[in-house]
């Protein structure tokens, strides 16, 4: 769903605002990043205001995203349902 809905795309041109509500440093070797890896807990909204993602991504010193290399979606609202990664 976070996929087909191009969440992340439309954060990145502006039509979903980003609000970090965590960033710190991932728990390493955990993590698995370079030194000074950022890891972020963001929530998409709407124009409105509404939440519609939250997302966690590691951010690396050089701006690229580690990991996958695209954020990981944790949560997600969409037609009135909840939807969480276990």
């Amino acid at each position: 769903m976070f996929n087909d809905d191009r969440y992340w795309q439309r954060a990145k041109a502006g039509e979903l605002r980003e609000v970090i509500v965590r960033d710190g440093h991932p728990s390493a070797p955990k993590a698995n990043e370079p030194f000074c890896t950022r890891s972020q807990t963001i929530i998409y909204r709407d124009r409105a205001g509404q939440r519609v993602v939250v997302v966690h991504q590691y951010l690396r010193q050089d701006g690229t995203l580690g990991a996958s290399g695209a954020p990981d979606p944790k949560k997600l609202w969409r037609d009135g349902v909840v939807y969480e990664a276990r």
